[in-house]
């Protein structure tokens, strides 16, 4: 891994305090583990994957349920589905999908352009949501970010394509990224990320990229700025009070 240690570490940290275990528990030099912690007003479980370390988190009914259960249940989305499902005490149960878990700490090296302009309005990132289809739009979480960065082409008025990044914790940033349709295959997407990218790590922030499993392209892009694979996320969704 080209990740240096001390981002690592950082990358760590930010998610055990997410799930609100020990500062330290995570961290990449010590000893594998696996943990169940309580999920408090939440219909979600969720198993996190970090290097080598594990956590499963889960309203405190299911924890029996799930601290018995074979290793498998917890590295597939429809392992784990069927285990709770079957046991009776989650009868309705949707998987959310597998997150890859990357990351980059080294800035992309921005080529400026002189064929499109750059925007920092939410208002020009809410029109490109808007011109969007609407299944790429409801993929993405542009609209709840602390920075965006908004591309116009010199021959389009519309926005084209945007990045922007959320880091509600302080340490990551989420980096997200939209590219109207008609304009794909241009670099619009990879250069909107690159300066998102850039701009996060210069507010002392470790860039974090979310890639669900078959979103090949988001993965190639990822790959082509550097982000590199640390770990995954499970989640699903339980019903019927749990």
């Amino acid at each position: 891994m080209n990740l240096e240690f001390g981002t690592r570490a950082i990358i760590a940290l930010a998610w055990a305090r997410d799930f609100g275990v020990d500062d330290s528990a995570l961290q990449p030099d010590r000893a594998p583990v696996r943990l169940f912690v309580p999920a408090v007003g939440t219909d979600m479980v969720q198993v996190l994957h970090l290097g080598d370390h594990q956590l499963v988190r889960a309203p405190e009914e299911l924890l029996p349920l799930l601290r018995t259960a074979p290793d498998e249940h917890f590295m597939d989305d429809r392992a784990l589905v069927s285990l709770l499902h079957g046991s009776g005490q989650a009868p309705s149960v949707r998987s959310l999908g597998v997150d890859a878990l990357t990351y980059v700490d080294a800035p992309f090296g921005i080529v400026d352009s002189e064929h499109v302009s750059i925007s920092g309005a939410r208002a020009d990132l809410a029109r490109l949501l808007e011109r969007s289809p609407h299944d790429d739009a409801s993929t993405t979480t542009l609209q709840g970010c602390d920075q965006c960065f908004v591309l116009f082409s010199e021959t389009h008025d519309d926005p084209v394509a945007a990045a922007s990044y959320w880091a509600p914790g302080g340490l990551l940033a989420d980096t997200t990224v939209l590219t109207y349709p008609a304009m794909r295959g241009y670099g619009l997407g990879k250069y909107a990320a690159a300066l998102a990218v850039d701009d996060a790590l210069s507010e002392g922030l470790i860039p974090q990229a979310r890639i669900k499993d078959g979103q090949d392209a988001a993965s190639a892009l990822a790959t082509s700025l550097g982000f590199e694979l640390v770990g995954s996320l499970l989640s699903v969704r339980l019903h019927n009070g749990l």
